[in-house]
């Protein structure tokens, strides 16, 4: 029997790691279908049927068919009941870092990352790209200084979503020892139950639940 949730990616994308990590922390199960990003599967048409941006991942559930992965994430945060804000303003908090996110973090970082692990680029972009990264990890570093998650007392989907681009720090060639309120914090994300490293969560081939 099918899961009700079919998710779609690449064990080495950043964004499927947060949706399957989502998952596995709600104690969702969920089918896997690898996409090869490599061979191009991801520009096929059958492909862009699922996610007209060409991007992993892609969610499955019931008649919906979702993309973009913090988007994803706020939808199983209100499929769940979980991770999400208990008020409006740590609701409105929890955007604000998924904005601040998306333009200022993970862009720099991913790239970083990908220049380190899988092809060198222009050394003044590469450069480039790691001090922007650096910026964005030291104000994520800052804004944890005395909290134990970025809203609140308990983790939310905002958690998440910036956890899943700085599990790789050591793949991007960042010391983590640099940035200890982010360490900790990642150490509290690491004990929550269902937590599961990228390589342990998401396979190399097509897995059902």
């Amino acid at each position: 029997m099918a899961a009700a949730y079919t998710l779609y990616g690449s064990f080495l994308s950043a964004p499927t790691y947060k949706v399957g990590l989502m998952l596995s922390l709600c104690g969702l199960s969920f089918d896997y279908r690898h996409v090869d990003l490599a061979k191009g599967e991801h520009k096929t048409p059958e492909f862009l049927e699922l996610n007209r941006y060409g991007q992993v991942p892609v969610l499955r559930h019931g008649e919906y068919t979702l993309c973009q992965s913090n988007s994803i994430l706020e939808y199983l945060s209100e499929q769940t009941g979980k991770f999400g804000g208990a008020t409006v303003l740590e609701r409105q908090n929890i955007r604000e870092w998924l904005f601040w996110e998306s333009d200022r973090l993970e862009p720099w970082f991913n790239r970083t990352r990908f220049f380190e692990r899988f092809a060198k680029n222009d050394p003044a972009v590469m450069e480039y790209c790691r001090n922007i990264a650096e910026i964005g990890l030291g104000v994520l570093n800052t804004l944890l200084d005395g909290k134990r998650f970025l809203v609140g007392e308990r983790p939310t989907f905002a958690d998440i979503a910036l956890f899943g681009v700085v599990v790789h720090m050591a793949e991007a060639k960042f010391d983590p020892a640099h940035w200890p309120h982010t360490r900790a914090w990642w150490e509290r994300m690491m004990a929550l139950p269902g937590f599961q490293l990228p390589y342990d969560l998401l396979p190399k081939a097509d897995r059902n639940a």
